[in-house]
């Protein structure tokens, strides 16, 4: 993740890795999230002008790429009240294995950042590793196991210290472990088809115990989705999910039922992905806290109207447990959007424009606030193996505390400027 374009958007928060694993998009939101405004987001549309070549290893396929950036940032801490200007090199290597053996898929993913800015505090080294398997037990029988190793730094001003500036000499490290698998019955084509799932995994912050202690958790979500199909392309589908969170904290414990309808569209379409909207409704074990009932939503869709144009919508709304107060477990509502347009203009030059929003809706006192970003990136294929490029990102935060609560906005509302130049190396 990278972590100069992520303000504290809630998909680079721990809580955001626990959707479910294994479905239609496998890990939609993880890496990737998908909603957070990173510049992994823009290397990995970048890629499409000139696919990375693989080393073939027997009767698997490695494909190695690497990313280089040197960024310019006007705002490294966040801070709206004293803002310090810097820069960073970022290293980002890329490793994918692939093996096909007819009725079983193997893949195997990792991908690396490692920062080094002017101010040292702020470096860290960031590390994903994902194993994936598919398994074509018969025509109408399909077994998907996903398992997922997160090690990343939350950059000051986001994830579990959004709302502190200026008294950090450190960043909160946070380890993520997420496991799944899932059955499905019916074949690709038939009228219906049916789902059942488990997802679980732990969350676990290493450091700044003053700012992470009980926040540990972990869970655990079986599921169940029907899909009925109305065309060659479209299938509506209902979907069941239980989840146990078990906080450090057990005053945060809960229990979660969410009921979610939706559709599926086939990727052989211009309009693919899935869109799911549902009703949560969480019940606390503490019992201060009164039951809370969301509307949630997940929307991942893309759209190619011609081959070399393509646009991308992600939605996600949840509900989480940021804080815990002195009487109750604080709940916030967040609502993530992010949009992006990748143009291949020549096969040597495009661009990728994204545009994204944050809300985030927290119990009170705790303030409210909104993110916004917009960013473009130009790449131009030198080599069919060699990618270099440039790109600038703006990102604004305003702060909306409760009626009758006093706080000093100064420096948690902020405006970022990044503006930065990379070159990217394939096989």
């Amino acid at each position: 993740m990278s972590h100069f374009y992520c303000d504290s958007s809630s998909t680079c928060k721990a809580d955001k890795l626990g959707k479910r694993l294994v479905g239609p998009r496998l890990v939609p939101l993880l890496a990737v999230s998908t909603l957070c405004f990173t510049a992994n987001a823009f290397a990995q549309e970048a890629a499409s002008v000139q696919e990375a070549a693989s080393v073939k290893l027997g009767e698997t396929e490695l494909t190695p790429a690497l990313r280089v950036d040197y960024v310019s940032i006007d705002n490294l801490y966040r801070d709206g009240a004293n803002e310090v200007s810097g820069s960073a090199v970022l290293v980002k290597p890329e490793l994918e294995w692939r093996a096909d053996r007819r009725l079983l898929s193997l893949t195997a993913s990792y991908s690396g950042e490692y920062g080094v800015f002017s101010e040292d505090g702020l470096d860290y080294d960031n590390h994903n590793l994902d194993l994936r398997a598919v398994g074509d037990l018969s025509s109408k029988q399909r077994l998907i196991t996903n398992l997922n190793f997160r090690k990343t730094a939350e950059e000051q001003g986001t994830g579990q210290a959004a709302n502190i500036v200026g008294i950090l000499d450190d960043q909160v490290e946070v380890s993520v472990i997420n496991a799944g698998a899932e059955f499905r019955y019916g074949a690709a084509d038939a009228r219906g088809n049916l789902s059942a799932g488990i997802a679980l995994g732990s969350v676990n912050y290493s450091n700044l115990e003053q700012f992470t202690d009980g926040d540990d958790y972990s869970y655990i979500r079986p599921y169940a989705v029907f899909s009925l199909r109305l065309s060659p392309d479209t299938r509506v589908l209902a979907e069941i999910r239980y989840g146990i969170y078990d906080f450090d904290d057990d005053g945060r414990d809960r229990n979660e039922v969410s009921l979610l309808t939706g559709v599926e569209l086939a990727s052989s379409s211009k309009l693919s992905g899935d869109a799911r909207i549902g009703v949560l409704k969480a019940i606390y074990d503490q019992n201060s806290d009164e039951d809370t009932t969301a509307l949630i939503a997940e929307v991942g869709l893309v759209y190619s109207p011609v081959s070399y144009s393509k646009f991308s919508l992600d939605i996600d709304r949840s509900l989480q447990t940021d804080d815990q107060g002195v009487d109750n477990a604080g709940s916030t509502i967040s609502d993530d959007l992010l949009f992006n347009w990748t143009h291949d203009w020549s096969s040597r030059f495009q661009t990728v424009a994204s545009l994204s929003f944050e809300n985030e809706d927290r119990d009170c006192p705790t303030f409210d606030y909104q993110t916004m970003g917009a960013g473009l990136e130009l790449n131009l294929q030198l080599r069919r193996w060699l990618q270099v490029g440039v790109s600038g990102a703006q990102v604004s935060r305003t702060v909306t505390a409760c009626s009758g609560v006093a706080i000093d906005v100064e420096g948690l509302e902020y405006d970022r400027s990044v503006v930065g130049a990379h070159i990217r190396a394939t096989l």
